[in-house]
């Protein structure tokens, strides 16, 4: 009788010794079907030089054969001359960027020297990951700090860079195993690798489960699935015929393609794919246990089934088939294997050595029955190591220890490791697990000393979400010492702060600060104080409490402690800015340069000085730019490329409010190349915003559009700050120039309908009814707002709230929204109206009064803001808001009796920039007047609104029922009606009804 085949697996040949470690094996069942995958997967790899980067997707249940599949490519692949690259997800423990980690570590050692330092390239990135990657003779370059985002994205340029250099030797196959176990900065990295605009002869190919995706891998496939480079591919399990190919094989039968099997193998294949529903797992699991337990024998290649088939029957689980099949190891085995499955997916011999605490001879023995066994397969690489063939095998052995059987295997597993080397990288997430897991065993200790080695390893390779974890494990196992406690709070708090966990980095300086106050330590109260103020100014929260913490923090402080004193007036006059007190903001301000200047601090000085911008409210606009200039100059002495960026970033909007749009285009060439010099993702978000914002001034919409999209792109890889609302903002000037508005009514809708939601969404959706002609809803819109108060408005994009009602008043003619915003916009007469630090930019804001002091009948007043709005916009260039004011201020001219015939030249000028520039909208506008037609003559200068109300005086309406009949309010009414008066020399409405009699308006 033949033997059947065992399953456990055997070396490649040696050809394919090049390929990483665990692809290096395959199993002694054939491979059934997957021909159309492999045929797909051959086709995606790319070849020919020119040919771009690729990416596969292949998801599927566990079980169903991805990793086998993967094997079986990548052999083929490797064959034909292409470089494979390695790296498996974790599912025990998750290292930061762990399956890159393991594919560039890979790459050393198949890598030429020469060719790898070439691929390299000068910089220093990649040592975040691999510290000991060989460097160019002499001092090998660092990786330059920053902020994290860009500290990110410069490692990612790093990775694709390398491979890009890479690829042109050979193709390149980046595999990643199980991604749906990859932390945070895995999924990040693999989304660049996957959309970023770069060159390499690659294909990205990784597997995850989809029966249940994570969140974070979920948003990753629904992002690449915008992608046309992305190939999805979905494994089924496997059909009949296909476990019939298997079950052939495995007995050695040759099952020709279109051969029937022999009845007698083709019911036992039916019978396997009935119970297993062609799961490759399962259907190789249940066929060891047939062939095992002499179920089933083989004869000259040719299956004898030994047992009825209605008695087969399957495990209904993994779990069950591990232990049918411990049962028949001896114990020695079953109990490595245990302490191996606490071990992780994979694990080195000399760490499970020390923990088996079993002879060499008896270790050895114990080993090669597990891997003769199929549970356990070797792992070639630079030392003995060995993992599970499948994770369900792993997860299932876990599973069936109770929890202090657990415990206790961690506890020997963390010990056994710890005795076998200095503790690093992926080592040291190991050991804060396995002490962590037995913490009420004896390992608490060491578990809070892991994490924290482990969190500062995290942040070093930029996984800051991964430090913040460890730090709030180390919180949670429980540290005695006040003072350690307070320290850890700190470092969670801004590894929170960098990975973009907003509320959880606030969280923790809030209690580090309520440790410092018992312990009375003014330092680590300075410390809590400084990162909550940096904690709320990328988002933007105007938080009381950041003043109230520094202020606190600044009378407990030591007086020799100057540096830090520093830093926290820096901080109080940021935030002072941020909550709109610029008197109290300018005088901390001002105390910190002093202070700065008599210390010699520099650095501090130059910090202090590129936040005055904040603090702008009551110091003169060329005060600010003077110490943003200084700002710059002290950082680009210093080589402080950061807060130099920073101070540039700053002076764009300064320009801006000053009214020197030349001046602003020509500061964000600079920060563009300043930007592109650091790879700062923040700063070339701001500085693609900063175009859009021009380019809509100067009438090139295409170019506002472009700009503001590759603005939202680098807004997308920012971590805790969105760039929905500036990219919403900048999309809403630019589809109103396009006269598209209407193709973002439902999305404004939406935003504006989101109880609590603070912004200019409500009154942007009163101007867009209006420009759309839907005077009912816009004016029922205005009245919301009206009744609601204008107040919750502020703390938001508050111009933005003011421009959009001032356009749907204008529009609407409600004189009562115009009166309540026009003293609010009153104070930037002379000014520049720049949403928020420049998302978008609107020209003089006298052309806003003038349209507000039209509509409340002040003729005079609009007029001298129409003509100072005129003269700004020509000096400035901002052609776009030239047109607008043109048109508005003839808009006006048109409805003045005595002013009519001057209407027409600036309805001219409006009609031919507006034609020139393409800005739609206002040619829409603009046709709507008829200006070429004169209007009927209107006695005493009445608008066309007004005799309208003046007609239903004259039929005796109180105000009330005038403005129900018009869908306009009772005040609105009340100011119209003041204004026919004083036009018409009219004492009262009886004097009012009677002139209307003799100028046949009543019935008008």
């Amino acid at each position: 009788m033949d033997m059947v085949k065992p399953d456990y697996l055997c070396p490649m040949a040696a050809e394919a010794l090049g390929l990483p470690g665990p692809l290096r094996y395959t199993s002694a069942y054939p491979l059934a079907g997957r021909v159309a995958e492999l045929e797909k997967l051959g086709a995606l790899l790319p070849r020919a030089e020119g040919e771009g980067r690729r990416v596969a997707l292949i998801a599927g249940e566990p079980g169903v054969g991805k990793s086998r599949l993967v094997r079986e490519f990548a052999r083929a692949a490797a064959d034909s001359g292409a470089l494979v690259l390695y790296g498996a997800c974790d599912a025990a423990a998750r290292a930061p960027y762990g399956p890159f980690v393991e594919a560039l570590d890979g790459l050393t050692r198949v890598t030429e020297p020469d060719e790898l330092l070439a691929a390299i390239g000068p910089g220093g990135e990649l040592s975040r990951l691999l510290p000991e990657l060989p460097t160019s003779p002499g001092q090998p370059p660092q990786p330059i700090a920053a902020d994290p985002d860009t500290e990110r994205h410069r490692l990612h340029l790093a990775v694709a860079e390398t491979l890009a250099n890479l690829s042109h030797r050979r193709p390149i196959l980046l595999v990643i195993e199980d991604a749906h176990w990859a932390d945070r900065p895995t999924l990040a990295l693999i989304r660049h690798l996957a959309r970023a605009a770069w060159s390499a002869r690659l294909l990205l190919l990784f597997t995850y489960r989809d029966e249940s995706e994570p969140p974070e891998l979920g948003e990753l496939l629904a992002d690449l699935r915008r992608s046309e480079e992305v190939v999805r591919i979905r494994l089924a399990g496997l059909t009949g015929e296909e476990v019939a190919e298997l079950v052939a094989g495995a007995v050695g039968a040759d099952l020709a393609p279109g051969r029937r099997p022999d009845p007698e193998l083709a019911e036992l294949a039916a019978a396997i794919h009935d119970l297993t529903g062609g799961n490759a797992f399962l259907v190789c699991e249940l066929w060891r246990a047939l062939a095992e337990t002499g179920a089933v024998e083989v004869v000259g290649g040719t299956v004898r089934v030994a047992a009825p088939l209605a008695e087969l029957g399957t495990p209904e689980s993994v779990r069950e088939v591990v232990s049918q099949r411990l049962s028949r190891l001896d114990p020695a085995t079953t109990e490595l294997l245990e302490l191996a499955a606490v071990g992780g997916p994979e694990f080195e011999l000399a760490p499970i050595r020390e923990a088996a605490g079993l002879p060499e001879s008896d270790l050895l023995v114990a080993l090669r029955e597990a891997i003769a066994s199929g549970m356990l397969e070797e792992v070639a690489g630079r030392g003995l190591g060995f993992r599970f063939t499948h994770e369900l095998v792993r997860r299932a052995l876990y599973d069936r220890l109770s929890l202090l059987r657990r415990a206790e295997l961690h506890l020997r597993f963390g010990e056994g490791l710890e005795a076998t080397g200095s503790p690093s990288g992926r080592r040291l997430v190991d050991l804060a697990r396995h002490f962590e897991a037995a913490a009420d065993l004896g390992g608490a200790t060491r578990a809070i000393e892991y994490h924290r080695r482990a969190a500062a390893g995290a942040s070093a390779a930029l996984a800051y979400a991964d430090a913040a974890a460890h730090l709030g494990a180390a919180i949670e196992i429980g540290i005695d010492s006040p003072a350690e406690r307070g320290s850890v709070l700190i470092d969670l708090g801004a590894a929170a702060n960098r990975a973009g966990e907003v509320a959880d980095a606030l969280d923790a300086f809030s209690t580090a600060a309520e440790i410092a106050r018992e312990r009375r330590d003014p330092r680590l109260l300075a410390e809590a104080a400084i990162g909550y103020e940096e904690t709320c100014w990328p988002p933007a929260l105007a938080d009381g409490k950041s003043v109230a913490l520094l202020e606190e923090a600044l009378t407990k402080l030591d007086v020799s402690d100057q540096e830090l004193r520093i830093a926290l007036l820096a901080g109080l006059a940021r935030a002072l800015g941020f909550l709109s007190e610029p008197e109290r903001a300018e005088v901390v301000r001002d105390s910190a340069v002093a202070l700065a200047r008599e210390q010699g601090d520099e650095r501090g000085l130059a910090t202090i000085l590129v936040r005055s911008y904040w603090s702008r409210g009551s110091t003169p606009l060329p005060a600010i730019l003077a110490m943003l200039t200084e700002a710059r100059d002290i950082a680009s002495e210093l080589g402080d490329v950061e807060i130099c960026t920073e101070a540039i970033s700053w002076r764009v909007p300064t320009f801006v409010a000053l009214c020197d749009l030349a001046s602003a285009r020509a500061e964000i060439g600079r920060l563009d190349s300043m930007a592109e010099q650091t790879a700062q993702p923040v700063m070339n978000h701001i500085a693609q915003h900063y175009r859009s914002a021009l380019a809509l001034c100067d009438g090139n919409l295409a170019e506002a559009e472009l700009t503001a999209e590759r603005s939202r792109e680098w807004g997308n890889l920012l971590r805790g700050r969105g760039a929905s609302g500036t990219y919403g903002v900048q999309m809403f000037g630019i589809r109103r120039e396009q006269g598209r508005l209407a193709e973002l009514a439902p999305a404004v809708r939406v935003l504006a309908g989101v109880p609590g939601r603070v912004g200019p969404w409500r009154p942007g959706l009163a101007a867009l009814l209006a420009e759309l002609g839907m005077e009912s809803e816009a004016r029922r819109e205005l009245q919301r707002v009206a009744s609601e108060g204008i107040e919750g408005y502020r703390t938001s994009l508050w111009l933005a709230t003011l421009t959009y009602l001032t356009d749907a008043s204008s529009a609407l003619d409600e004189a009562e929204i115009a009166g309540v915003v026009y003293p609010e916009l009153e104070r930037f007469s002379g000014t520049n109206v720049m949403i928020g630090h420049l998302v978008t930019c609107y020209g003089s804001a006298d052309r806003y009064l003038g349209m507000l002091a039209a509509t409340l009948g002040e003729r005079a007043q609009a007029e001298v803001h129409f003509e100072r709005a005129m003269t700004m916009n020509q000096e400035m260039g901002a052609s776009t808001w030239l047109a607008h004011t043109a048109y508005q201020y003839g808009r006006f001219l048109l409805g003045e009796r005595d002013r009519r015939e001057r209407a027409a030249p600036y309805l001219d000028q409006a009609a031919s920039l507006a034609a020139a520039l393409g800005l739609t909208g206002l040619m829409a506008r603009i046709q709507l007047l008829d200006a070429g037609v004169a209007p009927p003559e209107l006695p005493a200068g009445l608008s066309p609104r007004e005799v309208q109300i003046l007609a239903l005086v004259a039929r005796g309406l109180s105000n009330r029922e005038i403005g129900a009949q018009l869908s306009i309010s009772e005040h609105t009414v009340a100011n119209h009606v003041r204004a026919i008066l004083r036009k018409t020399e009219s004492a009262n409405r009886t004097e009012a009804t009677s002139f209307a009699h003799r100028h046949g308006l009543a019935s008008a």
